[in-house]
């Protein structure tokens, strides 16, 4: 996220600190090798152990089960290893790997302060006798007097409660979290949408209305997002309050957007492409006996009957499917959600619950959302080194493109 302090954004008064993401893209060109290295020696058995307990969980339940019960897998292996394997000197390497994957630094706002360990202590203690017993008796109960707290009553705790106070903030975080999703996909897509679809009802086939109808309200949404994301900036502490939608920061639209202009930007681009779409096709290949049964619904979009109206149709459905979705996704996913989780959990925490996030609101068929997990996962690692939108929207957008073309001569 972006932190913008000072009260007004005058000359002189405005300070800008950088989201959490530009601290460790700052140095991220010169890890390759160890990147490789680890790739090599770990991240293929890993994938090959983990695809085989969720084809475990495939066979036992029901696919959308097994997804959720794989990805919990994986969270609770995690946590185990991370809160019992400090002792255990292999897995305390490996968690250190896997927390700096693909990255170079940490953000020096959350460089670990140094300790110091030495404290001065007495070799020993006086023993009280019964001469200063009362003495140092009373010299505690005043320091205790001093520093122990007021008294504070449950009528007053009642009345002073705060659902923005500090201890609720991951409370909070969480609503934002799902809520802001569940807000744009609910109530702007299928809600909002409505006016529209009855007026382009009038006009278009009902396939174009549709899409047209869901344009305009992608459109409403770049603006309620922005908002969100502004308000989360410029409150840290992320309140939740009436003047929610009232924030909107221009620098939060440069920060987002900005255009990658370095070389490896480029590069790591054409590698995630590479990525996105040999994984997308080994889930098809691998997954095909779903693909029959599904019915055609087996995409990240749905692409059934679009081109009831020949190019005119098929003109729509790219401008849909290829421009304004992969944008609002990504505004949301790879901006928003990742940028709020990466303010308390790790890197690759926030890319695993935007990636999560991600696939949930596409079709749940398990095909879908293994795609959409796969691909969110893809785009989270390209926002965070790119620190940019438009990586991942162009892959995004390539992804439903050719799917689209694909239904059309096909």
């Amino acid at each position: 996220m972006v932190s913008l302090k000072g009260e007004g954004h005058g000359d002189g008064e405005k300070e800008i600190t950088k989201s959490p993401t530009d601290a460790f893209v700052k140095h991220a060109k010169g890890e390759s090798a160890e990147f490789r290295d680890l790739m090599i020696r770990y991240l293929p058995f890993t994938i090959i152990g983990y695809w085989l307990v969720l084809l475990f969980f495939s066979a036992i339940f029901s696919p959308l089960m097994a997804f959720l019960l794989w990805i919990a897998t994986g969270f609770v292996i995690y946590k185990i290893a991370e809160n019992y394997g400090e002792e255990v000197p292999w897995i305390k390497q490996v968690l250190e790997k896997v927390q700096n994957i693909g990255f170079t630094s940490t953000s020096p706002d959350t460089a670990p302060e140094a300790v110091e360990t030495s404290i001065d202590e007495s070799e020993e203690e006086k023993a009280a006798d019964l001469d200063n017993y009362a003495e140092k008796f009373d010299e505690w109960r005043v320091t205790k007097d001093i520093i122990s707290p007021a008294f504070v009553s449950a009528g007053d705790r009642i009345r002073n409660f705060s659902f923005n106070s500090p201890g609720f903030y991951k409370v909070r975080l969480w609503l934002f979290l799902i809520l802001a999703p569940l807000l744009i996909w609910v109530v702007m897509w299928d809600i909002v949408s409505w006016p529209f679809l009855i007026w382009f009802s009038l006009w278009f086939s009902a396939t174009d209305a549709l899409y047209l109808s869901r344009i305009c309200s992608l459109i409403l949404s770049y603006f309620i997002i922005i908002r969100i994301y502004s308000h989360c900036t410029n409150n840290r502490n992320l309140p939740i309050n009436t003047g929610m939608m009232s924030d909107f920061d221009d620098y939060v639209v440069m920060h987002l957007f900005r255009v990658p202009k370095d070389f490896d930007s480029f590069k790591l681009t054409f590698r995630a492409l590479f990525f996105d779409f040999i994984g997308g096709y080994l889930l098809l290949i691998f997954s095909g006996y779903y693909v029959i049964l599904s019915s055609g619904n087996v995409t990240r979009v749905s692409i059934d009957n679009f081109v009831s109206s020949g190019y005119p149709s098929l003109i729509i459905a790219l401008l849909f499917m290829s421009v304004f979705i992969p944008i609002m996704e990504e505004l949301m996913f790879r901006g928003f959600v990742l940028d709020l989780a990466s303010e308390v959990y790790g890197r690759w925490a926030a890319i695993f619950i935007s990636a999560i996030l991600f696939a949930l609101i596409h079709p749940l068929f398990i095909l879908t959302v293994l795609n959409a997990f796969w691909a969110g996962l893809v785009y989270g690692y390209l926002r965070l080194r790119t620190n940019s939108l438009w990586p991942s929207i162009v892959l995004h957008s390539l992804w439903n493109g050719h799917l689209a073309l694909l239904a059309f001569y096909y």
